[in-house]
């Protein structure tokens, strides 16, 4: 593949970027082959050596969805998920070591999360049970005792609420991480970490 061809299917594969950043990428690659033709390399040489045009747009568009989320600020479940399944367009590989522990991540995240609400319905669930016609027991003690319910309920209660406000803030800390570890992986396919 020659510098055109190489660069044609990398404009291409950054078609969904800001022109102005597209420009930028194109003209370092343009760099890359006027310095390996000063060096004596031929165009052919230069390209296989800088990788496959159309990985490298990938990988670009994959640090764009990450790096530019579109509100506040902060980088969204959706754009990680985007990027989750374009890095799987970068290698076959990807489906195996990005997809299928993000999937059992995904299902420890959620199955914390059902449990943290459980708690926290349970304790809502106590401390109404005085004011409800079914008896209930917890263990040997039946819950008719009002005080002892309402109490029971509240501590089972802020248990669970704990847990809730726990799995807001590992929530954030995982889709970071998994955003962290996309671009990384994109380095990394990409020959920009050797």
């Amino acid at each position: 593949m020659n510098k055109d061809q190489f660069l044609s299917q990398l404009r291409r594969s950054l078609a969904s970027l800001r022109e102005a950043e597209r420009q930028e990428i194109l003209y370092d690659y343009e760099e890359h082959f006027r310095m390996g033709l000063a060096d004596g390399k031929s165009e052919e040489e230069i390209a296989q050596s800088l990788g496959n045009p159309r990985v490298i747009g990938n990988a670009y568009r994959i640090d764009a969805m990450l790096d530019e989320p579109p509100e506040g600020g902060r980088v969204t479940t959706v754009a990680v998920l985007r990027a989750v399944f374009a890095s799987i367009s970068l290698t076959l590989l990807n489906l195996i070591f990005v997809v299928g522990p993000f999937a059992g991540l995904v299902g420890v995240l959620a199955g914390l999360w059902a449990a943290a609400v459980a708690v926290l319905g349970s304790g809502i669930a106590i401390m109404l049970q005085p004011f409800l016609p079914i008896p209930v027991q917890m263990g040997d003690v039946p819950l008719t005792n009002g005080p002892f319910a309402v109490f029971t309920g509240l501590g089972t209660g802020a248990l669970g609420l704990l847990a809730c406000i726990g799995m807001v803030v590992l929530s954030r800390w995982f889709f970071r991480g998994v955003a962290a570890y996309i671009k990384f992986n994109a380095r990394i396919v990409t020959g920009a970490i050797r």
